[in-house]
C-alpha cells in the first residue's frame, strides 16, 4: 500500500521540508511519515531497503535460471534483449526510490538536531542556536576546525562581517559554493571517520621526536624490568624502611621518573600506542593528517563512493538554485571565452551581474553563511546515509568517471572534493 499526503498548494509549501522534491510513490509516503509520523520513519524506510535488496537477489536467481536452463543454441535472442531491457528499467525504478530514501533519511538527521533546511536563498535571520546545531551539533572537535577554514576560505572577510550586510552574485556562483561546500562535508566525514579510528588504534604517524621519545622509553622499561629480576642488582638488595608506607614509595617512584604502564611493561605497541594517543595533550590535528596522505589515498578519498550519492549532490544543488546546465550557459553567453587572465574574467562576471545579463542573488551574508553551514551538514549526513544502506544492504552504485562538479556533467559519480580549506 502506497500512502500519500493530499493537501492544498499553501499546505504543501508550509510541510516541504527540503528544495528537492520526491521522485517516486515511496519517496511521498516516507517524506510524510517524517512530516506526520515520525515515529514510523525508520521503520517504513528500512523495509523499503530491505524489500528493494530482496527483488534484486530475486532477479538476479531467476537470470541464473534462464541462462541454466536455455541452451545456447536455441536461445531467442530478442527475449533475451527484452528481458534485459526490463530488468535496466526495473534497476533505474529501484535506483530513483533508494535516492529518494536516502535522501529523506538526511533530511531526519536536519530534523534530529533541530535544523530547518532552506527551501529557498531567500534571506532568513540567523540565530546561535541554529549555527550551534550545524557545527557543534555534527562534527567532531578535529573537524569542526576544519570547517571554521573552510567557511573563511569560502566567504572571505565577509565570514565574521556583520549578518545583514547584503551582498549579490550570480546563482551559478552560488550554486558552485553550495556544491563545493556539501563536497567539503562529504570529505571531512570519510576523512574524519578514518581519523578517529586510526586514533583509536593508535595508528596515527608520529613524527621523528616522539618516535625516538617512545624508543628510549621502552629502553629504560626494559633495562628496569631487568634490574628487577636481578637479585644481585643495587635497587633490589637496598632494603626499605620499615617506616616507609605505599604511599611513601608511590611518590618517591614518581619523582625519580615516570611509572609505566602495563602496555609498556609488556611490549603491546598498538595497547601503548592507544595510550599514548589517549593521554597525550597535543593530539595530530585533522589538517595535519590530511596532509600526510599520498596522491592515492588522497584522490580516493575525494570522490564520492556512488553514483546515488553524487546524483543528489546534483538535485539538491539544482532544486535551490534552478537548473545548474542552463545556469552555466548562460554565465558563457555573457562573459565569453576569451578572457586572458582571471582578473578578467572576474571582472567580466561581475560586469555581468550588475548589468543583469545572469540570474543573481541579492541575499544577506548571514544567509550565505548559513547555506553554506546547511551545505557541509548535508553532505556530511550524505555520508552517514551512504555508509549504512551499503553496510546494511549493498544497494548502491559506483560511480561512473567524470568531471568535477559544475563543469557539465550529468549525474555521475565520481566528483573529486574542491581544495577549499582543506
Amino acid at each position: 500500500m502506497v500512502v500519500r499526503a493530499e493537501s492544498s498548494g499553501d499546505d504543501k509549501q508550509n510541510t516541504q521540508l527540503a528544495p528537492r522534491k520526491p521522485r517516486t510513490s515511496l519517496g511521498e509516503m516516507v517524506n510524510y511519515y517524517l512530516r506526520m509520523e515520525p515515529h514510523l520513519f525508520k521503520e517504513a524506510v528500512n523495509t523499503q531497503f530491505e524489500r528493494i535488496r530482496e527483488e534484486r537477489e530475486a532477479t538476479a536467481e531467476a537470470a541464473k535460471e534462464r541462462e541454466k536452463n536455455a541452451p545456447p543454441a536455441s536461445t531467442d535472442k530478442s527475449e533475451l534483449v527484452l528481458y534485459r531491457r526490463m530488468e535496466e528499467v526495473k534497476r533505474n525504478e529501484q535506483r530513483a526510490t533508494v535516492e529518494d530514501l536516502m535522501y529523506a533519511s538526511v533530511l531526519e538527521k536536519f530534523v534530529e538536531v533541530g535544523v530547518d533546511m532552506m527551501p529557498t536563498l531567500d534571506s532568513i535571520t540567523e540565530s546561535q542556536e541554529t549555527l550551534k546545531s550545524l557545527t557543534e551539533g555534527i562534527h567532531t572537535k578535529e573537524a569542526l576546525d576544519l570547517v571554521r577554514e573552510h567557511v573563511r576560505g569560502i566567504m572571505g572577510p565577509a565570514a565574521v562581517a556583520f549578518s545583514n550586510a547584503m551582498i549579490k552574485m550570480s546563482k551559478l556562483q552560488a550554486a558552485q559554493v553550495y556544491a563545493a561546500s556539501i563536497m567539503f562535508g562529504y570529505f571531512v566525514r570519510r576523512v574524519d571517520k578514518r581519523f578517529q579510528l586510526e586514533r583509536s588504534l593508535g595508528l596515527l604517524p608520529q613524527n621523528q621526536e616522539e618516535a625516538v621519545a617512545r624508543l628510549e622509553r621502552l629502553f629504560s622499561q626494559a633495562e628496569a624490568l631487568d634490574g628487577a629480576d636481578d637479585p644481585d642488582s643495587p635497587s633490589s638488595s637496598t632494603p626499605s624502611s620499615p617506616d616507609a608506607s605505599p604511599q611513601s614509595e608511590s611518590s618517591s617512584q614518581s619523582e625519580e621518573g615516570p611509572s609505566f604502564s602495563q602496555a609498556q611493561a609488556t611490549g603491546d605497541f598498538q595497547a601503548l600506542g592507544a595510550e599514548q594517543a589517549k593521554s597525550k595533550k597535543k593530539r595530530i590535528p585533522l589538517r595535519e593528517y590530511v596532509e600526510s596522505f599520498d596522491q592515492a589515498t588522497m584522490l580516493e578519498m575525494t570522490q564520492v563512493v556512488s553514483a546515488e550519492g553524487a546524483a543528489l549532490v546534483e538535485a539538491q544543488t539544482g532544486a535551490l538554485f534552478g537548473d545548474l546546465k542552463a545556469l552555466q550557459r548562460q554565465m558563457q553567453e555573457a562573459v565569453g571565452t576569451d578572457a586572458t587572465s582571471m582578473e578578467e574574467l572576474m571582472e567580466r562576471v561581475q560586469s555581468a551581474v550588475n548589468s543583469g545579463a545572469v540570474e543573481s542573488l541579492a541575499i544577506t551574508v548571514g544567509t550565505q553563511r548559513r547555506a553554506v553551514l546547511e551545505a557541509i551538514a548535508f553532505g556530511t549526513f550524505l555520508r552517514d546515509v551512504e555508509t549504512f544502506v551499503e553496510t546494511e544492504y549493498a544497494l548502491l552504485t559506483p560511480p561512473k568517471p567524470s568531471g568535477d562538479f559544475g563543469a557539465g556533467g550529468g549525474g555521475g559519480g565520481g566528483q573529486k572534493v574542491p581544495r577549499v580549506g582543506v
